[in-house]
């Protein structure tokens, strides 16, 4: 028989003397009711969530290291838990990064203007001759071979690549054009091929797949991230969980400056101030290795370089194989 003021939990069937069922974790809410009450609970969770968020925000953006030393204390009910701030973090860098622009191609615009104002009219117009020069119009032969081996897409950019007036990209597919019939080749020279013509007939495709798919890689290379904080710091005996938590917390930081830093104008006070995120993430590092693992200025700027350095090292390959794999 149930004791009184004991209720039974709808999910398991169980008794519930509290708020919450023991066996299997619901709660006592009953959402089966009038709107206004649900809309009223709804407001105030929501404002419960974001008082933890500003918490959490405020010890991450303000004191690099602490909301790390508060995971390795066991304080975790006042702070959002380190996945799903980085989560939101990713979410909110890059969707203002799809929404803002490509990076990629505008500093690729950039670079061209910078160029082209660089150069007098003089020397444009012998860069034009040598390229005039140099490009020559592939052959009948090598051209009805190697287009007999490419899928229907990859025909087309290579149509589109010999009717532009680029001598230097028409010279390149002719190059291309030697390897043959690729469905004669080895699979790896066929996918070299085939990457280079989506390269040439669209310049601006890496720096677009590269930036698409580094959540992918930087996500991926977490527990690597943290294998290198761990090896780095043996000597602190602290449990692997903790280096991951510390790396989440400085990519999530990085995402969030570097949000800001999309929002910021391009010219003028905004430019330098956008700059500047762009270099915090690193002296934050240092001072968030300083705090956490309590190591001096020096071993700590000596260790986030050797950090740097073979993270750097991964990071570029991950991106680079995530886009093989996701294409």
């Amino acid at each position: 028989m149930t004791p009184a003021g004991v209720r039974t939990c709808p999910n398991c069937g169980r008794d519930r003397p509290e708020s919450f069922c023991a066996h299997c974790g619901q709660s006592d809410r009953d959402y089966a009711r009038a709107l206004r009450s649900v809309a009223g609970e709804f407001v105030r969770e929501t404002f419960e969530v974001d008082s933890r968020l500003f918490r959490t925000l405020k010890l991450l953006m303000f004191r690099p290291g602490s909301l790390t030393r508060e995971f390795s204390r066991n304080r975790r009910a006042g702070f959002v838990s380190p996945v799903r701030l980085y989560i939101f973090a990713s979410f909110v860098f890059f969707l203002l990064l799809s929404l803002l622009g490509d990076i990629g191609e505008a500093s690729a615009n950039l670079t061209d203007e910078s160029v082209d104002r660089s150069l007098t009219a003089e020397d444009r117009a012998d860069a034009e001759d040598q390229a005039d020069a140099a490009a020559q119009p592939p052959t009948e032969e090598q051209l009805a071979a190697f287009r007999a081996g490419l899928p229907p897409e990859q025909q087309r950019k290579a149509d589109d690549i010999l009717a532009r007036s680029d001598g230097n990209s028409r010279q390149l597919l002719l190059t291309l054009a030697q390897a043959g019939n690729l469905e004669e080749r080895h699979w790896t020279l066929r996918f070299f091929v085939l990457s280079m013509i989506d390269i040439v007939h669209d310049p601006s495709l890496i720096p677009r797949r590269f930036l698409a798919n580094m959540p992918i890689a930087m996500f991926c290379l977490l527990p690597f991230l943290g294998l290198i904080l761990a090896v780095f710091h043996f000597r602190k005996k602290r449990f692997y969980v903790e280096h991951l938590v510390f790396s989440i917390h400085v990519q999530t930081f990085t995402f969030l400056v570097y949000s800001v830093a999309l929002l910021l104008p391009e010219s003028g006070p905004g430019l330098w101030v956008r700059l500047s995120c762009l270099l915090v993430p690193y002296p934050y590092f240092v001072i968030a290795l300083r705090r956490y693992y309590d190591n001096g200025w020096i071993l700590s700027v000596v260790k986030s370089v050797g950090v740097y350095v073979l993270y750097s090292m991964a990071l570029i390959p991950a991106s680079l194989l995530s886009i093989l794999v996701t294409g």
